[in-house]
């Protein structure tokens, strides 16, 4: 009798096992966003479970949809958004991917910035041998990037006009050593090394 009640349990753990492993698993996006309250500046990411497009909404305190946006990335995006020139300081940030909703409220403060002055934030990453610069700003000005070796030889230089924000990615494989960035926009200037 023993014997047939330990080969019961043996046979139930194997067979409960067995549809633990069949059951439905799922699978969550990875949802993060990020605020500057001092630039106004709102930095989402999210990596997608699916390759769908997804939508994004910015609302405002009243639930009005402000911005709105389609997004077909497989891999994921880290986009910025700029809501310097907004009057709220409470705004809920809405991903959609398929049946999925992902949402977060964020507060930026309220701290005002007049049409004059100008925000620039200069940010770069260097991995392997590729680097991503990343540039934001409160308006459309124009936006001069240098890159530059040790001995301050240039090895890039370009204008960027019409664009409140921007990302620009580098290949410096043939590149060794340290390189830095001059990111300027009217009399905001921002030097990165990396």
């Amino acid at each position: 009798m023993k014997k047939l009640l330990v080969a019961a349990c043996i046979l139930f753990s194997s067979v409960s096992a067995i549809a633990n492993d069949n059951e439905d698993k799922t699978v969550v996006a990875k949802f993060k966003v990020t605020t500057n309250k001092v630039d106004k500046m709102a930095n989402l990411t999210f990596i997608p479970t699916t390759s769908e497009k997804v939508t994004v909404k910015i609302l405002d305190e009243k639930g009005n949809v402000i911005f709105q946006e389609s997004i077909l990335n497989k891999d994921g995006f880290s986009r910025p958004y700029n809501l310097s020139q907004l009057n709220g300081a409470e705004y809920t940030i809405v991903v959609k991917e398929g049946n999925n909703t992902y949402e977060e409220k964020i507060s930026i403060g309220t701290t005002e910035l007049t049409a004059t002055s100008n925000v620039l934030v200069a940010t770069a990453n260097r991995i392997d041998n590729k680097i991503e610069l990343k540039v934001l700003q409160n308006a459309a000005t124009p936006v001069f990037v240098t890159m530059k070796d040790l001995r301050g030889n240039i090895l890039y230089n370009a204008t960027v006009t019409e664009m409140v924000s921007f990302i620009q990615k580098f290949n410096v494989q043939q590149i060794s050593g340290e390189l830095y960035f001059e990111v300027k926009a009217g009399n905001v200037v921002k030097t990165i090394a990396l």
